[in-house]
């Protein structure tokens, strides 16, 4: 494994605060990938570290003491396998345990935080102080045991422990399948789930509780002729893909665009509750029935009208596009000319997609009409073209806010970004974008600011490569409203933070896991003021490894481009600014 550090290994500690069930040394059990976020807000998955030969998970607790015993015998672990590929983490079960718990820890590794408890399901954790190797790459639980004697329920001389992770490990490595004895079970608090004590032995209501769950987060994209690649239409069809609806809720692929939440309060974001991820996945674990010949998923929603803000001011056609049936379609970069006899100030953009299958994102900007149009770059560059909005599926129109709007001037024209997929049959794109008009001027205008980094380069190979970039000074007093962050394939994570005059800073937002396939915008419940003198500073992580599995090509060095094979690093972030 490579690293933007220069180190020829990565070792990463993986300790899960998990406890897992009675197991001995010598078996490989069928195991499952999964992802969460740690105490610092940084996302794993196991997948993602396929390159490494083993990962060792510690099932630990805050408050149990078989747990703070076996951290320096896991901190010596991971010295002494530094130079042998082998991850280390922590995961927690414990719902009491908070993200601000564990900080105040201080631990040296990192810790994932399974406050669903879905992960300790999906592993049948019972008890803290357990450890396991898991192979990254198939998933399978090659040892689950205790770390030692000195963590187990066993007599051993405590001047002669037995190192039963450790010999399992040094077998893994040397690739040696031979038997080894059975392990004792581990000493350790046990996990209490939540889940449990709510939903007892009673079957989950499919009608009552679950369907309204995937009216919430899952069937505007998952419908019929959407960009989904299959429609929730009944219960038929959801039981079918239970097995792969309960992988991609524990690895966090769905719902998409999913944020770290414990930094900053959102306005409709796609994300998904611990009481709606632990519901769906006891279901699930249900075997997926429903009581009942009722089936409200076979009971059509009432499909939005062409304009459901009504009929718009103007109405833009966005030239048309022929997708092919596969294949990776490349960006497009469009541009119409609008012709407008006055300036406009814009309330609200409406969007009547063509082709739902395949219209994957749409970038709208007013730009300057002296850009030839032979330069594709530059009808999107900020220099030249001011953002306005995004279309993503789910999302039809976005209307700013009362006292605000977008000042559209007379003498510009629109370009877009369109991102296309391909959906396994020929088609053309028509769609069109409904631009609607205030009567009078706004308290605030609005303005889309960006922390944009246009000169890097990315080593081939490289797993966290990290770039910085930052806005000018704001001379006057703004409110922060949301943020559209841009990068294409490697893009692995952001942060967006405000640097005060003062010299202080605060994280505004933390895109931990961050999915190319999904450009999403954030927007927050409450604007955000940011003082004269405020910045916006932004850090992004680039992972151009075999392990991204959006990498497009991992052994090619990266440059900041307009293609899908080059890199870009655009984060819009919307301001309000006093008139």
């Amino acid at each position: 494994m490579k690293r933007s550090n220069g180190l020829k290994f990565v070792i990463t500690v993986v300790v899960l605060m998990l406890g897992i069930a009675v197991a001995g040394s010598a078996f490989a059990q069928r195991g499952s990938d999964f992802a969460l976020f740690d105490q610092h807000g940084v996302f794993h998955q196991i997948s993602r570290y396929n390159e490494a030969r083993a990962v060792v998970l510690f099932v630990y607790g805050n408050d149990d003491p078989a747990s703070v015993e076996a951290l320096p015998l896991l901190r010596d672990l991971r010295d002494r396998y530094s130079e042998d590929d082998v991850i280390f983490l922590l995961l927690d079960a414990n719902q009491h345990d908070t993200r601000a718990s564990v900080l105040a820890a201080d631990l040296e590794f990192p810790v994932l935080l399974d406050s669903a408890q879905v992960v300790a399901r999906t592993l049948a954790v019972t008890t803290t102080a357990e450890s396991f190797i898991i192979n990254p790459k198939s998933h399978r639980i090659l040892y689950r045991g205790p770390l030692d004697s000195r963590i187990a329920v066993a007599e051993a001389n405590p001047a002669m422990p037995v190192p039963y992770l450790e010999s399992a490990l040094k077998a893994i490595l040397a690739n040696v399948d031979d038997a080894a004895p059975a392990v004792p079970a581990v000493v350790g608090m046990p996990i209490v789930f939540e889940y449990k004590e709510r939903f007892g032995d009673r079957q989950i209501s499919y009608q009552d509780e679950v369907v309204p769950i995937l009216r919430r987060r899952c069937t505007t994209c998952h419908i019929e002729n959407g960009l989904a690649p299959w429609a929730m239409i009944s219960h038929r069809m959801m039981q079918g893909w239970s097995p792969m609806v309960r992988e991609v809720l524990i690895t966090r692929r769905m719902p998409p665009g999913q944020i770290d939440t414990q930094i900053g309060e959102w306005d409709d974001i796609h994300d998904i509750t611990d009481d709606e991820l632990t519901t769906l996945v006891h279901w699930i674990d249900g075997g997926a029935r429903r009581e009942g010949d009722a089936d409200p998923l076979t009971e059509l929603e009432p499909i939005d009208p062409a304009w459901s803000l009504g009929e718009p001011d103007l109405i833009v056609e966005v030239p048309e596009e022929a997708i092919p049936a596969t294949g990776i379609v490349d960006f497009k970069i469009k541009r119409v000319a609008l012709d407008l006899d006055e300036d406009k100030w814009i309330s609200a953009v409406a969007y009547n997609v063509g082709d739902r299958t395949v219209l994957h994102s749409l970038l709208v900007h007013a730009l300057d009409p002296d850009v030839p149009a032979s330069d594709p770059a530059a009808q999107i560059a900020p220099e030249n073209a001011e953002y306005i909005s995004l279309y993503v599926p789910g999302r039809t129109e976005e209307v700013f806010a009362e006292d605000s709007g977008f000042l559209l001037k007379a003498d510009r024209d629109l370009s877009f970004k369109l991102r296309y997929v391909s959906s396994g049959r020929e088609t053309v794109d028509r769609t069109r974008i409904g631009l609607y008009f205030r009567d009078t001027e706004p308290t605030y205008a609005v303005r889309n600011v960006i922390t944009l980094n246009e000169n890097f380069t990315i080593p081939a190979g490289v797993d966290n490569h990290v770039e910085e970039a930052q806005t000018p000074v704001f001379e006057h007093d703004v409110y922060v409203e949301s943020f559209a962050p841009q990068t294409h394939t490697r893009g692995k994570s952001m942060t967006i933070s405000a640097l005060y005059p003062d010299g202080t800073s605060q994280l505004l937002i933390n895109v931990g896991n961050y999915n190319f396939n999904w450009q999403m915008n954030y927007r927050l419940t409450e604007r955000l003021l940011l003082p004269a003198g405020s910045r916006l500073v932004s850090e992004t992580v680039f992972d151009n490894s075999p392990a991204n599995p959006h990498n497009v090509d991992p052994e090619a060095e990266v440059r900041v481009g307009i293609t899908t094979w080059d890199e870009t690093f655009s984060h819009y972030v919307r301001i309000l600014e006093r008139r």
